[in-house]
């Protein structure tokens, strides 16, 4: 299997580094991977003419939460494109997480294909998500109140209190935040709301439904790229543990391709930054406390990071 552009970055980092070390004018000698297509291999053997060493690259994207997010990403990129085209922002409600329930996912792309062919470049409009939710009643009496859970929009929920007869509770379906990008959803939400308590009173215990909206803005036009982007974070997590993570799966991947064989003098991982978090510093961080026992089949681990490499181990 040829070579990818970040593959042949690595190696050629790797071979300066070489040469820098070990002397010599290090090129590629020969491909493993087309030599050895039934076992695993490094992906070359490197050469200077004295020494040889064999080099296994290996991206350091992120931990496992981080590289679900990406994959769903990607996916849904593709996946809501309209059929009209265009490239286009969707901006969820808070706290939204992917990846999205497939049920879901074809609702918003229904969505979004009845909403994209309205809008111009750098228009913005509002796809309708349904939500479902029951009215607990805390007290008949007493001026009138209601709140729900969410921290960032429950004043969408409060504002309704004045009109109210009693104390209530809107007990949300999902954990997301309430979303309302016209000032006519935020008013249909809210009489909604307070038609749903009125029924409360008098015995109803059903659910009720309403109309929240996720903002769809419409890209400039200036590329003939198509696709939607998603607005939205994974959950809050420790990075040295995401880095530790990510460094040890592709550790263990890479060290396999050295365990039952010698392929040259030299055996040589090279970790290449391919997000934010994957710093050469915690890469080399994760790496000190590191014994020779545990990389018997390896020896030299170098991270790179665009053109920079850094010897992180030993």
């Amino acid at each position: 299997m040829p070579l990818t552009s970040q593959e042949e970055r690595c190696i050629n980092l790797a071979c300066s580094h070489l040469a820098g070390v070990y002397g010599g004018a290090w090129k590629v000698s020969d491909d493993l991977d087309e030599l050895h297509q039934s076992e695993a291999s490094p992906e070359v053997r490197v050469s200077s003419g004295e020494m040889t060493a064999a080099i296994e690259v290996k991206r350091l994207v992120g931990d496992a939460p981080f590289i679900e997010y990406l994959e769903s990403m990607f996916s849904l990129e593709k996946y809501l494109t309209p059929s009209c085209g265009g490239y286009y922002s969707l901006n969820p409600a808070i706290d939204f997480r992917v990846p999205m329930e497939r049920p879901f996912r074809r609702y918003v792309k229904r969505e979004i294909e009845r909403v994209a062919p309205t809008l111009a470049p750098e228009q913005s409009g509002a796809i309708l998500i349904r939500r479902e939710a029951h009215v607990s009643l805390v007290s008949e009496t007493g001026p009138g109140y209601i709140f729900c859970c969410h921290n960032s929009s429950g004043h969408f929920v409060m504002e309704v209190s004045p009109r109210l007869t009693g104390k209530f509770m809107l007990v949300d379906e999902r954990m997301w935040e309430h979303s309302f990008v016209t000032e006519e959803g935020k008013l249909a939400f809210q009489d909604a709301l307070v038609k749903a308590c009125e029924a409360r009173l008098n015995g109803h215990f059903g659910p009720f439904t309403w109309n929240e909206e996720w903002e769809l803005t419409r890209g400039n036009e200036e590329g003939d790229e198509s696709g939607v982007f998603l607005i939205t974070v994974t959950d809050a997590r420790s990075v040295p543990a995401a880095v530790a993570e990510n460094v040890d799966i592709m550790l263990d991947k890479a060290l396999e391709k050295f365990e039952d064989r010698r392929w040259a003098d030299l055996h040589v991982i090279v970790l290449d930054r391919a997000s934010a978090l994957m710093t050469i510093d915690r890469v080399h961080d994760v790496l000190a406390d590191v014994s020779v026992e545990n990389f018997s089949s390896v020896d030299l681990v170098l991270a790179t990071d665009e053109d920079d490499v850094t010897q992180v181990w030993p």
